[in-house]
């Protein structure tokens, strides 16, 4: 357990009061040259690449940004996620504008050294706070909760207890939740090593929130949160406030053993632990697929989808064979019509009523990129379902929840917009258009986010179970447990310690060629992948 002494306090609250923003250091769009004078960057600059074994740069902030030079006029590639320890150059490569200096990172990019930003002191307090940072294994990167309450306050920097007293004047009133036993959630679901599901879930001995005695409670998932920091009464300045609705989901990295413990978000914010309830995310997944034969499947339209026996003739009975909501149902391809009714065959010799079930039919036209290796995504917004491919070998087939008009207009309404695109860039988590929950409350935290055009992505899903459903507003929303398998998946693979890295220029993404017409698959090409241009990527298509 830490018990920060006054110094460490106080460095340790500067660090974590600290937001993204370039306004947090002094900004420069010149560097130092040999004879002390000054002269501007026009480029990337060429460095060696430092050493994975080398010493470390560690991130202070979230979202802290990495540049493709020693200037804040860089393009930005990414960001480190807070806590994150990355390998970096003996030396800064220069101090202009950067008081602590710009360290050249593995493997790319420079990053600001700055109380606010990083730091190259690997003994830093905060490097003792953080943990380990995101479980990159889990359907989950991080510990989920939600804001049971009416609202809750979130803290800049570690509060005071008068500091919260101030800022929540009912808090004297306020009741803490009873400690419960909560059940399976994503991360419980068993992956296989290429991160596709093998089983129902298992709450094991051991696993996040569980007790020796095998059970999770909610205290224990929220509480136990990575790392605890012990923290007395009389730390820090006052902090920054902000607040969030009610239903805003939240990833903690850490939590304080106080009397009043807080939760440190993942976005470097403080919020009370009593504000919270524990969000384990939907079990539910799509069909891990091995070849093209695998399909076509198929996924229960709702709970109580029945079995049929086929008899002679005009013949359908009823048999005591039930699915639940969206249980996958295997098909043969085999198939028959009894009365104007389609009806599926099982691989466990059933038959299932066509019109009570969401099937993904095996593939018998490919648009041309759909070569060797080649990974893309198929998306189907009129049967919200979605395929991931490796060239003309399907991995995993499961439901989605795109935006609410399907086929509508995106420039108008709330519809997923259709075209070939690639991945723009992947972060672990992020902040998300609130829109696409009605801006009843924030987004924040959203884990396993794929862009792949401006103000569309593949997002993993907190906020509700009802995948097969359109839902969302631009995003395409997957459970976690799908949504893990296809960030882990797919191209490019984030950087150690990156919380965020941009496969290609947005400059690059032209939403006026990502229309339905563009979207053949006799002819498709990625919209966003300039003219001739080969870049590694996975490619995402969307269509009917």
């Amino acid at each position: 357990m830490w018990k920060p002494t006054p110094h460490a306090r106080q460095a340790f609250g500067l660090a974590l009061a600290a937001t993204l923003s370039t306004a947090a250091v002094a900004c420069t769009t010149e560097t130092a040259g040999e004879d002390g004078d000054t002269a501007p960057i026009t480029g990337p600059v060429d460095t060696p690449v430092p050493p994975a074994d080398g010493p470390k740069l560690l991130a202070l902030a979230a979202d802290v940004p990495v540049y493709d030079r020693p200037s804040f006029d860089g393009e930005v590639l990414g960001t480190l996620y807070l806590g994150a320890r990355v390998a970096r150059a003996e030396a800064p490569h220069s101090t202009a504008g950067c008081a602590g200096g710009w360290y050249p990172i593995r493997p790319r990019g420079f990053v600001c050294a700055g109380e606010a930003t990083a730091s190259a002191d690997e003994n830093h307090p905060l490097a003792r706070v953080v943990g380990g940072g995101p479980d990159l294994d889990s359907a989950l990167p991080y510990r989920y909760a939600r804001v049971w309450a009416e609202a809750a306050v979130t803290y800049g920097s570690l509060p005071s207890p008068e500091t919260q007293a101030e800022a929540e004047p009912k808090l004297s009133s306020f009741k803490t939740p009873k400690d419960t036993v909560i059940g399976s959630g994503a991360g419980d679901v068993p992956l296989d090593d290429g991160w596709l599901p093998t089983g129902p879930p298992v709450v094991r001995p051991g696993a996040p929130g569980v007790g020796e005695d095998g059970y999770r409670t909610s205290r224990a998932w929220l509480a136990d949160a990575t790392t605890s920091v012990d923290v007395d009464a009389a730390f820090g300045a006052p902090a920054e406030t902000s607040v969030v609705k009610r239903n805003t989901r939240l990833a903690l990295v850490a939590s304080t053993d106080d009397d009043r413990p807080l939760g440190l978000t993942a976005s470097g914010r403080f919020v009370p632990l009593d504000r919270l309830e524990p969000v384990l995310g939907s079990t539910f997944h799509g069909v891990r697929l091995t070849g093209r034969d695998d399909l076509p499947v198929a996924f229960a339209l709702r709970a109580g989808v029945r079995g049929y026996a086929l008899g002679k003739g005009a013949s359908a009975t009823r048999t005591d064979d039930e699915y639940s909501a969206r249980e996958a149902v295997r098909l043969t391809g085999r198939y028959r019509t009894v009365n104007r009714q389609r009806y599926w065959f099982t691989d466990d010799d059933h038959w299932v009523r066509h019109k009570d079930l969401i099937v993904i039919l095996k593939r018998t036209k490919f648009p041309d990129f759909a070569t060797g290796t080649q990974k893309w995504i198929d998306i189907s917004l009129a049967n919200q379902t979605l395929v991931a491919w490796e060239g003309k070998t399907p991995r995993l087939a499961t439901l989605i929840s795109s935006g609410q008009d399907r086929l509508g207009d995106p420039e108008t309404g709330p519809a997923t917009r259709q075209g070939v695109f690639r991945i723009l860039d992947k972060a672990i988590t992020g902040s998300v258009d609130g829109r696409e929950v009605g801006l009843k409350y924030a987004l924040l935290d959203v884990p396993w986010i794929m862009r792949f055009d401006d103000g569309f992505a593949i997002t993993g899903c907190t906020w509700h179970d009802r995948f097969g459903e359109a839902l969302s507003h631009h995003n395409v929303a997957l459970a976690p447990v799908d949504a893990h398998f296809l960030w882990r998946w797919s191209e490019p693979a984030l950087p150690d310690g990156w919380n965020r890295a941009s496969t290609a220029s947005p400059a690059d993404a032209s939403p006026a060629d990502a229309s339905p017409a563009d979207a053949s698959p006799a002819n498709a090409s990625p919209a966003n992948a300039s003219a001739g241009e080969t870049r590694a990527g996975t490619i995402v298509y969307v269509h009917r």
